[in-house]
């Protein structure tokens, strides 16, 4: 079982493709027994951000977001928010969805450090 990190600092609106793909990828780790962290930087942190994403965001060939980031929470894997990104976005913790964790810059290098992998987008 591999550690695999995902760090998206892209806007799930303007860049639906993009992010799409990461969370079909995590899913698909989490599939195959991996153990998975997605981190959501700078414009990212909306995708935690609750009612922020209708289930009208969505790439032709995916699922809604929305519906991709519920079955990656459920099939256990990790949820983490830049803390210092959702503070300059007037975004705190009692606007987030369930499951999300807020973070500073400290967890991810711990957790970057740990990886088997990291992916960013």
């Amino acid at each position: 079982m591999a550690k695999v990190v995902y760090v998206i600092s892209r806007d799930p609106i303007k860049e639906v493709e993009n992010v799409s793909a990461v969370f079909a990828q995590a899913l698909t780790a989490l599939a195959f027994g991996d153990e998975c962290e997605i981190f959501l930087m700078d414009e990212a942190v909306n995708i935690a951000r609750k009612g922020a994403l209708s289930d009208k965001v969505k790439f032709t060939t995916f699922e809604p977001i929305n519906e991709m980031l519920g079955n990656f929470l459920e099939m256990e894997g990790v949820l983490y928010v830049c803390h210092p990104s959702s503070d300059a976005r007037d975004f705190h913790e009692d606007q987030a969805i369930e499951g999300a964790q807020f973070v500073n810059a400290s967890k991810i290098l711990t957790s970057g450090k740990e990886a088997d992998v990291v992916f960013t987008f």
